[in-house]
Parts: structure tokens; C-alpha cells; sequence
């Protein structure tokens, strides 16, 4: 019986480039395994990879166990690159099977673009990222500030000092964020800048005050009764903040999350920068 590779030329050969089989797998897992002809690991890289990152979405409320699914998973993805570079260095007389063709690359390709795109709307059912546009909600969150919303079901509470994105009651286009001040049933009222709730004074150590001179409805407002699905909102930095006292409360439905943590600080030049990386917002 004659060996196959007796009969076959050099120019049957074509020999893996391990430089290209890794970077297919480390950008696009399992690709690099596909155009080593290993199919099937590629696509039990690429269906791992895929359970990995559905099982870490809960995981992204806390800033220290997002950091951690984020390394595993680009540990994973270098160890399916290596793997990928490996084996194509040893495929030194390697015959392009009916796996390398053209279509087949491009099927990967899409498919890996496509699965991507898919994950998106999988992951803000959970989690989205936002950006403050303003300095309304100084000094808890600063122009430029990079930060996580969890995901509001319907039924889920929302509490006194949360701080949450909402869609604006004047124009839903747009994204509003503030903190709950009042709740349904309650009756706000403010006198002389000091918030009161069913005529109790709310402690407020996060509150901003940058101007003097009092103004109506900025610093003397109410008293309002809120109904039963109405949140009473009010920015951080009082006298900069468009909010409840000017345009009323929001209804439950159109509030969207409940903001978490900074994953990215604005203010590139601030002295804390740094320290800012992951801080809880409350």
C-alpha cells in the first residue's frame, strides 16, 4: 500500500501559518481551529466561550467580579489562540481539506460578527453602560463619568436614594438621571432648600449647594402628594439640576435602572482619578 503523502507534491502542501491561526482564534474563537481543519474543536471553543459568557452577566454588579469574569475569559481566549498557533506549527505537510474553503471562513466569520451583535440585547436585559452627560448629579457622578445600570424589571422595588435612569417625562427620546427622593403615596415638600417628606426633615449628606439667593420651586416647593406609581427625583447638585421640582414626578414604568458603579472615571485630569475606578454609586 503506497503512503498518500509519497504521492503528493510540495505544492499539495499548505502549510498553517500559526501567526494567522492565532490571531482567527484570539479575535474570533474557534476560527483559528477551522482553518487548522480541526472543526470541531473549533466549534466546541466557540459554544464554550459562548456559555462562559452568558453564565458571567450576573456577575457584572459588582465592579471587582466584572474585572474577574473579564480575565478569565481573555485567559481563555489566549490559552484557544496558543492552542490554535500550536497545532499550526506542526502542520508542516497539511492538506487543505473540504473545512478550507472560502464559504466556510466567511460562515466563521459572520457567524462570530453575528454572535456578537446578538449578545448585546442579551446583556442589557441585565446591565447597561451609560455616560453623564452633565453635572447635574454632582459630586456622586462627574462629567465624563463611564458607569453600569442594572436592569429594572417592572415588579422590581425601587427605593428612597437610589439613583436611576429614567426616561425623560418631557421627551422619552431621552435619558434622564437623578435619585429617588420621594416615593408613591408620599408627600414632598421643600422649604428654604431643606427637603422634607411627610413633614420629616431627609437627612442629605450627599447633596451639592453652589449658589445663594433663593429662588421659587429651586429652593421652596410643594407641598406634593404623590400617587401611587409617582418617584420624586432631584439631582445631587440642587441648584444645576432640571428635575421633579420643575416638571413633576416620573411614573414606574418609565424608570429603566438603578445605577451601580463606575467602570470608566470621567475628569482624566482630577488628582483621584485613579481612586475612582469601580466606586460604588450611592
Amino acid at each position: 500500500m503506497t503512503d498518500q503523502n509519497s504521492i503528493l507534491s510540495a505544492s499539495d502542501f499548505k502549510p498553517r501559518k500559526p501567526w494567522l491561526a492565532g490571531l482567527l482564534s484570539f479575535f474570533f474563537t474557534g476560527f483559528g481551529q477551522v482553518y487548522n481543519g480541526q472543526w470541531k474543536k473549533g466549534i466546541g471553543f466557540f459554544v464554550a466561550e459562548w456559555v462562559y459568557s452568558l453564565a458571567m452577566i450576573p456577575f457584572w454588579s459588582d465592579f471587582v467580579s466584572t474585572l474577574l469574569c473579564l480575565a478569565i475569559l481573555l485567559g481563555f481566549n489566549i490559552f484557544v489562540a496558543g492552542e490554535a498557533f500550536a497545532t499550526a506549527r506542526s502542520l508542516r505537510k497539511y492538506t487543505p481539506g473540504k473545512w478550507n474553503r472560502w464559504w466556510v471562513y466567511a460562515l466563521c466569520l459572520c457567524v462570530s460578527i453575528v454572535s456578537g451583535f446578538a449578545f448585546d440585547p442579551l446583556m442589557s436585559q441585565s446591565y447597561e453602560a451609560y455616560k453623564a452627560p452633565s453635572g447635574s448629579m454632582l459630586p456622586t457622578l462627574r462629567i465624563g463619568d463611564h458607569f453600569i445600570v442594572e436592569t429594572l424589571a417592572a415588579d422590581d422595588a425601587v427605593e428612597r436614594g437610589d439613583i436611576v435612569i429614567f426616561l425623560f417625562p418631557e421627551d422619552e427620546r431621552k435619558n434622564f438621571i437623578k435619585r429617588v427622593i420621594g416615593l408613591p403615596g408620599e408627600t414632598v415638600e421643600i422649604r428654604q432648600r431643606k427637603v422634607l417628606v411627610d413633614g420629616q426633615s431627609l437627612e442629605e449628606s450627599y447633596v451639592q449647594h453652589t449658589k445663594t439667593g433663593m429662588m421659587p420651586l429651586r429652593d421652596n416647593y410643594g407641598p406634593l402628594i404623590l400617587g401611587p406609581d409617582e418617584f420624586f427625583v432631584l439631582g445631587d447638585n440642587r441648584e444645576a439640576s432640571y428635575d421633579s421640582r420643575w416638571w413633576g414626578a416620573v411614573k414606574r414604568q418609565k424608570i429603566k435602572g438603578r445605577a451601580k458603579y463606575i467602570y470608566f472615571p470621567g475628569e482624566l485630569d482630577s488628582e483621584d482619578w485613579a481612586d475612582r475606578f469601580g466606586m460604588e454609586i450611592r
